[in-house]
């Protein structure tokens, strides 16, 4: 099942560390901040690699930040393997809080956040939008629910892994990732855009680019990357 993405909360939450850090530096920055987000399967970690690169942003994937924490074996690291072992939901603050650690170690070294995979829900949106600012630009990779379990079962590769138990829960994720999508929608309506992620990749790659570009034009001091 997906990562911080289930609204069930486990009591362990409240006992995950907080450090309490300061985003002032990510706001005075000036740099753009754009969030990639898109169903399982959509093709977000492909083209936010792919888009850093473009344009020297610095790339953070929401679940490669929570395997890192747990990788340190720290507590907080233990109850987030924990919560995500259950399928349940990684408080938001904690969340924005691991970007947040993450956008303040890049901050002179970057042109600008591009955050793949988040936010998952509404409360990660209003958590990030007090705890650092809100994003210049939410770009959504539509993909048909059809096309992203084709997708998924595509990169499955044991027979066990094809078992109708396994497709019946991925089906379910996508199910739910789309119904806590549409208030994201809603909340962001006015610096959202849609990106046709059925299209050859290529072709989705550039057209994030002309919507990036459109945004970029706000930040004459952020040029942009050669390709």
């Amino acid at each position: 099942m997906g990562l911080n993405c289930v609204r069930a909360v486990d009591p362990l939450s409240a006992m995950i560390p907080r450090n309490g850090l300061d985003a002032t530096p990510v706001k005075e920055s000036g740099l753009p901040i754009i969030f990639l987000i898109g169903g399982p399967g959509a093709g977000k970690s492909t083209q936010c690699t792919r888009i850093a690169q473009h344009y020297g942003f610095c790339a953070i994937i929401s679940k490669q930040l929570l395997r890192a924490e747990v990788s340190t074996g720290s507590q907080r690291g233990v109850i987030l393997a924990y919560l995500m072992s259950e399928s349940k939901l990684v408080p938001s603050d904690v969340m924005v809080e691991l970007i947040m650690a993450k956008m303040l170690s890049r901050l002179h070294d970057t042109r600008g956040f591009l955050l793949s995979g988040f936010p998952r829900e509404k409360t990660q949106c209003q958590h990030f939008d007090r705890q650092i600012r809100p994003p210049d630009l939410v770009l959504y990779l539509y993909v048909r629910e059809s096309l992203l379990i084709d997708r998924i079962l595509a990169r499955a590769i044991t027979a066990t892994e094809r078992s109708q138990r396994s497709i019946d829960e991925k089906w379910q994720y996508i199910k739910e990732h789309s119904r806590m999508i549409k208030p994201i929608f809603r909340y962001y309506k006015k610096k959202l855009v849609i990106i046709d992620g059925e299209k050859d990749e290529t072709e989705v790659f550039e057209d994030i680019c002309r919507a990036i570009d459109n945004v970029m034009m706000n930040f004459p001091t952020t040029s942009r990357k050669s390709s």
